[in-house]
């Protein structure tokens, strides 16, 4: 592997196109809310802006829920947490299972 290409894999990683990316990128103003990212390889299957307040979980996992049908679509075999707490990663998953 060259040295761009390490440095490119660096700066924007290659992604498998069987792999459910779920990440939380948190916006510092205004404080406590995020984007909620889902996207199978590189390409984005939803997104939604979020509180990142404890109390909007059930909101989330709601979302969820009524787009799974889209999700699971998508083709996904895997998934991969970023920036995701644990307890949420496995009520998550619990929902893609079901």
């Amino acid at each position: 592997m060259g040295i761009m290409e390490s440095v490119k894999n660096w700066i924007q990683p290659q992604r498998d196109p069987y792999t459910l990316y779920i990440s939380i990128n948190e916006i510092p103003q205004p404080r406590d809310w995020g984007t909620l990212q889902l996207a199978v390889g590189k390409d984005m299957v939803m997104s939604r802006d979020i509180s990142l307040e404890a109390s909007a979980t059930e909101e989330l996992l709601g979302w969820i829920e009524r787009n799974l049908p889209k999700i699971k679509a998508s083709g996904f075999q895997r998934v991969s947490f970023e920036n995701v707490s644990a307890p949420l990663q496995q009520r998550i998953q619990a929902l893609l299972i079901a």
